[in-house]
């Protein structure tokens, strides 16, 4: 993967940053059990069987299967995959939402696999591993910073938005026309489509308004002039300490203009711009506990 100035795939990424401490203990949880599930004989209770789950009432395999995995390289392809895509996104959302956002994709995926499976082939397969987990990143990362340019495969330069919508569209040509290559690929799917439904419904979607209100006031900076561009100039990367310190005196500044000279005194530009501040005070609100 390049590190060139042009499209700085790995590090935009930052895969080389820390990861947060729900993604350090979801690592060692997943090699944790990879390593005891042979001698402890985890699959035989912890698989994802779909007639099992749904009408034995056997309904922890829907989060148990996602411990499990097939090899070590299995695990090690889905390890890096939380890596890459879920160090900034935990670093965006914290660790609470983040295992929120996890555990969901985890279900959604399960149950994806139980009913589109079943539906496509008769009987649904038994189902091990975190992808669906990891797919649900890939639609979150694609979504929250879509215009990220990264290289696929270290070779071909694409925007992480298009890459996610890659990913989604084989995951639905294989799960339809390869149904019998024993990859789970509506789990893959329905792990990235329940991500995104929690982004909009659900606790991760306050962080999300959050980080969208704070970037559109930054290119309300930008364009008055009052902010430099980025060095990448990409309006999608994750704001500093400083770019706060930014909104808050242009948001004291204008509230100063106000007290002194009327709500009327504002140009248009000047309105936008309290009016993203009110939305994100209101998103930052809705974030304390």
């Amino acid at each position: 993967m390049s590190l060139s100035h042009t499209y700085e795939g790995w590090r935009e990424l930052d895969p080389l940053g820390r990861p947060g401490p729900a993604l350090r203990a979801q690592a060692i949880l997943l090699v944790a059990v990879y390593l005891l599930q042979a001698p402890l004989g985890l699959e035989a209770w912890g698989v994802l069987r779909p007639e099992e789950a749904l009408l034995q009432g056997r309904l922890w395999q829907l989060l148990s299967y996602a411990l499990l995995h097939q090899n070590f390289l299995h695990l090690l392809f889905n390890l890096l995959g939380l890596w890459v895509f879920g160090t900034e996104l935990e670093r965006l959302w914290g660790a609470r939402s983040y295992w929120l956002y996890s555990l969901v994709c985890a279900v959604g995926a399960g149950l994806s696999h139980a009913v589109l499976d079943t539906w496509r082939t008769g009987q649904a397969s038994g189902v091990m591993g975190a992808s669906g987990v990891v797919y649900g990143l890939i639609a979150a990362y694609g979504l929250l910073f879509r215009q990220r340019r990264l290289l696929f495969l270290g070779l071909i330069p694409v925007r992480a938005g298009v890459l996610a919508l890659v990913f989604a569209g084989l995951a639905l040509f294989s799960g339809v026309v390869q149904s019998q290559d024993g990859v789970a690929h509506f789990a893959h799917l329905g792990g990235m489509l329940s991500g995104l439904a929690l982004l909009y419904f659900g606790p991760a979607r306050r962080a999300w308004r959050l980080w969208w209100h704070r970037r559109r006031m930054l290119r309300h900076l930008r364009r008055a002039g009052t902010r430099p561009a980025a060095p990448d100039s990409d309006p999608f990367r994750l704001t500093d300490a400083s770019d706060e310190d930014q909104i808050e005196r242009r948001l004291d500044d204008l509230l100063g203009k106000v007290s002194r000279q009327g709500l009327g005194s504002l140009e248009p530009r000047e309105r936008a711009f309290l009016d993203e501040a009110s939305r994100w005070l209101k998103a930052r609100k809705a974030l304390r506990p």
